[in-house]
């Protein structure tokens, strides 16, 4: 569904954040203080406008009620950052994500109101332990409480096995959502007789420490 995307700080976050969003068919606004960066950015996005959102009567004049979410990538002026929460939380604005640099920011923005707030290095850091750890891991995408999608290749534990063998919902509480062999498109409609390839991709769904126990 497209959403109305408000994006304040155009650092490499910001701007990734706001390029990303368009390119999914979001409306975006990107806002940044710079007007390089506003120039730069202008043909990625819906709108780009150089102001200073640290300002109520900025927001409001950006009629900052009709986005669904804001997202607020002004960490390395934090002082802005908390103040223009203050101001999006006043104004009753839908959904605020905040990016915090450290611990410390990150709770205090959680008790300035903001519905999310993400650190950057800590999310890159799991995901690469993760790959570390577990090599066949592709990706692994985080949804409500514990709940994991992950995309893995097959291992020992489930080449040569059919689905209906391996009964993973009644072993370890996973569902399958697709699967993809080698050079083959993905397959959402699996049949509970496929027998695993060596090469084949699974997309599987669960809580995380079920998955790990699977691999």
């Amino acid at each position: 569904m497209k959403k109305d995307v408000a994006v304040f700080g155009l650092g490499y976050f910001g701007y990734s954040v706001a390029r990303e969003c368009y390119k999914y068919g979001h409306s975006v606004l990107a806002v940044d203080k710079n007007k390089m960066i506003v120039e730069q950015i202008k043909d990625d996005v819906t709108e780009a406008v150089c102001a200073n959102v640290a300002d109520e009567d900025t927001l409001k004049e950006l009629a900052i009620n009709k986005f669904d979410v804001v997202v607020l990538s002004m960490s390395n002026s934090f002082e802005s950052q908390i103040l223009t929460l203050a101001f999006l939380k006043r104004l009753e604005t839908k959904y605020v994500i905040c990016k915090a640099n450290t611990k410390i920011q990150e709770e205090i923005l959680y008790k300035m109101g903001a519905d999310q707030v993400i650190l950057p290095e800590r999310e890159i850091a799991k995901k690469v332990a993760t790959k570390i750890n577990f090599e066949n891991f592709f990706e692994m995408l985080d949804l409500e409480g514990d709940l994991k999608i992950v995309n893995i290749k097959a291992n020992k534990n489930l080449i040569g096995k059919s689905l209906k063998e391996l009964d993973l919902r009644r072993k370890y509480d996973l569902n399958i959502l697709a699967i993809k062999r080698a050079n083959d498109k993905l397959k959402l409609t699996v049949n509970p007789d496929y027998v695993i390839n060596e090469n084949d991709e699974l997309v599987i769904v669960g809580v995380e420490e079920n998955i790990l126990k699977l691999m």
